[in-house]
């Protein structure tokens, strides 16, 4: 006689184990516990024509602020298609034009990322959809609520040369993860190319943007840059050269050329101590004026962590000029960053650090005083990672 409740039992268990294998096979969910989201690297960026951001080059010193991360991450089959959304916030502050420190904000994103590399090739593929808040800093901008960014990316290598191409379009008012502001919808598109030779790694890259102006104008930027970049066991230089070409207006008949040069470096003296300098210089010409702007500049940072990975003292200067033979503009900045970072272990999270941030930025316009300005600002974090 047959026992049905046997069966029955039998049956389960089989269509569990079935179950089980199949999402096993074809699917790996992971949740990732809150944590500090992964910056992009600065070695060099195509489109950028100017001189990046103050104090990025250094670990650690990038995005201080750095966004908390909540993800959810579905792995379809080893190597064949991975899929993450994420949930981030970041605290930034708004600039101030008086002493006082302004209240700090929390700005939210929804990200979801993409990649493949067509089951263990040398041919990757990368996608990515970030919504985020519009800038309230644009006035009267029709932003939408969330705009967004969407990037793809597709890369291969053969022996030591790597190369790819990659597409990225930005809505309007949209704000990056770093804090670049778009006021204007924005598509680029670039070709690059890697080569690593032992201690060196060479790379250029050319690359196209577009951005539709008010008035029906438009802007088109051309550019080339290469870069060469030693490595050493405590020490390493990066030397980025980069031209541009600018078109604007409705017949883009307004040309500005824009050639760019900065060497940087690193010198960890101590496993605790980090120093990095970098100078540069940056040239504009107007084709239609003929008048020549140039900006030179020099930046010095470090990073002291007596206790690893217990407590860090983060410092930074900076120093920009502006100017042109005809006395147009004459601007000078000046640039001053201190961090402090102590990781405090469990207090309301797993691994909690509190962080006190102060920034001084100090400008001069000779031409015009209206816009001279001093800027004083200072953040205290907790930050919470994991429960």
């Amino acid at each position: 006689m047959l026992d049905f409740g046997s069966s029955n039992a039998v049956a389960k268990l089989l269509l569990s184990a079935l179950v089980l294998f199949f999402s096993v096979s074809c699917a790996t969910i992971s949740t990732e516990a809150p944590e500090h989201a992964e910056n992009s690297s600065g070695f060099v960026q195509g489109f950028e024509t100017s001189f990046p951001n103050r104090f990025e080059r250094l670990a650690g010193i990038q995005n201080l602020a750095k966004p908390v991360e909540n993800s959810l991450s579905v792995n379809f089959g080893p190597q064949l298609l991975n899929v993450k959304a994420s949930y981030l916030e970041k605290s930034e502050s708004a600039p101030a034009l008086t002493i006082d420190s302004p209240e700090s904000s929390l700005r939210r994103y929804l990200k979801l990322l993409g990649s493949t590399s067509f089951g263990g090739t040398n041919l990757a593929a990368e996608g990515e959809l970030t919504y985020g808040p519009g800038n309230s800093s644009l006035g009267g901008c029709d932003c939408l609520d969330w705009p967004r960014m969407m990037r793809l990316g597709i890369k291969t290598r053969w022996q030591g040369l790597s190369y790819g191409a990659d597409f990225k379009s930005v809505e309007k008012g949209f704000v990056s993860i770093s804090g670049a502001p778009s006021s204007q919808e924005r598509d680029e598109s670039q070709l690059w190319g890697e080569y690593n030779l032992g201690p060196f790694n060479l790379r250029g890259s050319v690359a196209e943007s577009w951005e539709e102006l008010l008035d029906a104008n438009r802007r088109v930027t051309r550019a080339a840059t290469t870069a060469v970049q030693l490595k050493r066991s405590v020490w390493s230089g990066t030397l980025i050269s980069s031209y541009g070409l600018v078109e604007q207006g409705p017949d883009l008949n307004q040309e500005m050329t824009v050639f760019t040069n900065t060497l940087a470096g690193s010198y960890r003296p101590f496993s605790v101590l980090s120093l990095g300098p970098s100078i540069g210089i940056k040239h504009e010409w107007d084709a239609v004026t003929g008048f020549r702007t140039e900006t030179p500049m020099t930046e010095f940072a470090i990073v002291y962590t007596p206790f690893q990975d217990e407590f860090r003292l983060i410092g930074g200067t900076s120093y920009t000029r502006t100017f042109n033979r005809y006395a147009l503009n004459d601007i000078t900045t000046i640039g001053t960053r201190a961090v402090i970072d102590w990781k405090i272990g469990k207090f309301l999270g797993r691994n909690d650090t509190l962080s006190f941030n102060v920034n001084y930025n100090r400008q001069r316009d000779l031409i015009s005083s209206a816009n001279s300005f001093d800027d004083l600002s200072g953040i205290l974090q907790l930050k919470i990672t994991g429960f």
